[in-house]
């Protein structure tokens, strides 16, 4: 795991939107969308429902969140 899937998955997580978190990340959707697979699959677990209309955050997603968001916080405090 890197740092930069902890950045898309935190703005994937905060807009529940795969499209509108990949504009906020300045990349295209389908690599966003490979990198949260990629992502869980790396867990062990989903981190996101999604369905053509809707993206929600699963339990598991939510603990990974704030891990996520206290990994970057204190790397960030570092460099």
């Amino acid at each position: 795991m890197d740092i930069r899937k902890l950045q898309y998955f935190i703005a994937v997580a905060e807009e529940l939107h795969f499209h509108r978190a990949a504009e906020k990340l300045n990349m295209t959707q389908p690599p966003l969308t490979q990198q949260i697979q990629a992502l869980e699959q790396e867990l062990g677990v989903q981190l996101f429902e999604r369905n053509k209309r809707q993206v929600r955050i699963t339990p598991a997603g939510s603990v990974f969140l704030e891990e996520a968001k206290m990994i970057l916080s204190q790397l960030g405090a570092i460099y």
